[in-house]
């Protein structure tokens, strides 16, 4: 991991992205209405995106490979109900010709 990437964290209120030097980035649990995850080709490797939605067009970037990822999708899994675990690890194994997955979906 490079020490400039974004530290990711849930917390009671939603899902952050700090951008370090007091940029932090989120979406309250509330207003989270979908979830898509897809692969990109950067050089050198293959990057997983987790984008997380809201009704009104605001979206979340979480990579998979930024420090605490893991935790996030613990959070996302617990607190989103329907979301399933599996298909978060199935995202892992998406390939960059694969079109976006639509994880979960509120309502």
């Amino acid at each position: 991991m490079d020490p400039r990437d974004p530290r990711l964290y849930a917390d009671p209120r939603g899902v952050w992205r700090d951008d370090g030097a007091g940029r932090v980035h989120g979406i309250r649990w509330r207003d989270i209405d979908g979830i898509d995850g897809y692969a990109i080709d950067a050089p050198g490797r293959r990057l997983i995106y987790l984008e997380l939605g809201t009704a009104s067009g605001e979206r979340l970037e979480l990579r998979t490979d930024w420090p605490g990822y893991a935790d996030v999708a613990r959070a996302l899994s617990a607190r989103l109900p329907g979301l399933d675990v599996d298909a978060l690890q199935r995202l892992e194994q998406a390939r960059p010709e694969d079109p976006p997955a639509i994880l979960w979906w509120r309502g």
